[in-house]
């Protein structure tokens, strides 16, 4: 008898732990169920953030080098000699070389005061009158003010392509008058393919407008959006007017998904970029997780007597949602990486700066150094570049540069290549794992790249614009520093300079490396 009511006290007390361990599990799940839901709406927040500031940052260089070609064309054109066929050709032969070095161009055309066609490119959209309003800026009242703003129209279809474009307008003045307007056309589609490189899910939206809330571009691309006004929008009235950034959930007025929105200003112009991910994209995971956690629950209150068993398949389970956190937090830093690299780029020609560059550079050495194989480094520099802004401006200047880093950055074949703007006409290519040999090819290349650009340099003895390049390539002692390889680079630089430049030069000996 007292061993039966030993028995039923266990049982008893097995029991009440039994429940209370469920009740303080499931009290467990909950709280985690809510914190899983925060997690993923903050890793949604820094994605949205990411993707809009370099959304941002890539709108901000194709309008940049529009503003430069239109304001190069305005001085071209100050004197206002629109019916010398000279002008036509001169314009003819400075648009076939700026297409390569801005691919968004579709069309440029410069408009009498009536809005008559006097030169375009390409020539097969001339001679038809373009109906341009003149924008409230560049009336006559405001033209004597001094240089106008570039005014950013609603997207049109191009008379030159027949495609979607964003016109931008800038009024040329003379004698304190409006005397015409210089118009180029951005291409949309270009912009498209910019937004299509974004993982934004399912439900995500991309949308590119003006200060006024003008749709210029949205992804996904429907053409009734181009032009849209978003004034009657929450996004726009309650946030974008009143904040420069920031984050907000909205349920869309365009097709009434709710998302969350990061929105920014693009720097210097009258520009914003949105980017939203759909909420039910940012909360499918966490969902699919709660609903196996509320399965848990359910199954334990039916096999409570079962609770050692239950337990062992909950820890297993916790196990394993853990494992797919870890992995998903991986995966989200490792992202946060990558746009963190993209950050760390040169302004004017979209490669890496110097402080990006010295960073992979030290890490390149530390590995070569414990994994015992070569790391090279190239300098290039601009031969007679001063001559260069002297004869041709420094806005031709900054184009030159442009198209030098085109080139560099088809050097980057392998990952763990990095091409990078020293400073001024400085330029690095980091190459590892590559002895001197291959690094000399390499920059070879590049060097043929650059001069069959045939950009004119009447102050070079080729007559185009060329680069020098001095390689260094070791195996680096762990007490090597980044400086050891600049200054052999730079070293071997000045000699290609001195020995005539446009050519390749390798450093030997080597200091305080061992060669490659």
């Amino acid at each position: 008898m007292p061993l039966k009511r030993l028995n039923n006290k266990v049982r008893i007390t097995s029991l009440v732990m039994a429940v209370m361990a469920m009740l303080i599990f499931g009290y467990a799940l909950i709280n985690g169920s809510l914190a899983g839901r925060d997690a993923a709406l903050k890793a949604g927040e820094v994605d949205t953030m990411n993707i809009a500031n370099s959304l941002s940052t890539q709108v901000n260089l194709s309008f940049r080098a529009a503003d430069l070609l239109m304001h190069e064309l305005t001085e071209l054109t100050s004197e206002g000699h629109y019916s010398d066929a000279a002008f036509q050709l001169l314009m003819e032969k400075l648009m076939a070389r700026q297409s390569v070095l801005f691919p968004e161009m579709d069309s440029i055309q410069i408009l009498d005061e009536n809005g008559g066609v006097l030169h375009a490119w390409p020539a097969a959209s001339g001679g038809k009158r373009v109906e341009v309003q003149l924008p409230p800026q560049m009336d006559a009242t405001s033209a004597s003010a001094g240089p106008q703003l570039l005014h950013i129209g609603v997207p049109v279809r191009s008379v030159a392509s027949g495609q979607w474009i964003i016109p931008l307008t800038r009024t040329l003045v003379r004698q304190g008058k409006p005397a015409g307007l210089i118009r180029i056309g951005v291409s949309v589609d270009y912009f498209a393919r910019q937004f299509n490189d974004f993982d934004i899910g399912r439900g995500g939206a991309l949308v590119l407008a003006t200060d006024e809330g003008v749709m210029l571009l949205r992804r996904p691309f429907d053409p009734q959006f181009l032009g849209k006004s978003m004034s009657d929008a929450v996004l726009f009235k309650d946030n974008v007017q009143r904040r420069p950034a920031g984050w907000a959930m909205i349920r869309s007025s365009q097709d009434d998904v709710v998302r969350l929105n990061y929105f920014t200003r693009v720097p210097d112009y009258p520009l914003f970029v949105t980017a939203a991910l759909a909420r039910d994209d940012i909360l499918t995971d966490w969902r699919k997780a709660q609903r196996a956690q509320l399965l848990v629950i359910f199954s334990a209150s039916l096999i409570i007597g079962l609770l050692t068993i239950y337990l062992l398949y909950v820890i297993k389970m916790r196990d394993h949602a853990e494992d797919k956190i870890e992995k998903k937090n991986l995966h989200l830093r490792l992202l946060a990486e990558k746009l963190k690299s993209q950050a760390l780029l040169d302004g004017m020609t979209g490669l890496a700066n110097r402080r990006y560059l010295d960073e992979q550079l030290q890490k390149a050495m530390q590995s070569a150094s414990r994994s015992q194989s070569p790391v090279a480094l190239v300098m290039f520099d601009v031969d007679w570049f001063k001559k260069f802004n002297d004869l041709y401006g420094h806005v031709q200047g900054d184009y030159c540069l442009q198209g030098v880093a085109r080139a560099l950055q088809a050097a980057q074949r392998r990952q763990g290549d990095l091409a990078a703007r020293y400073g001024g006409e400085e330029f690095a290519l980091l190459l590892p794992d590559t002895g001197l040999a291959a690094a000399h090819r390499i920059a070879q290349h590049v060097l043929d790249a650059v001069r069959a650009l045939q950009i004119p340099h009447e102050g070079s003895q080729s007559g185009v614009v060329t680069i020098s390049a001095g390689v260094v390539s070791c195996i680096p002692p762990a007490d090597a520093t980044i400086a050891d390889l600049f200054t052999h680079a730079d070293n071997a630089l000045y000699l290609a300079k001195n020995n005539g430049r446009d050519r390749v030069q390798d450093w030997r000996p080597l200091s305080k490396v061992q060669a490659a």
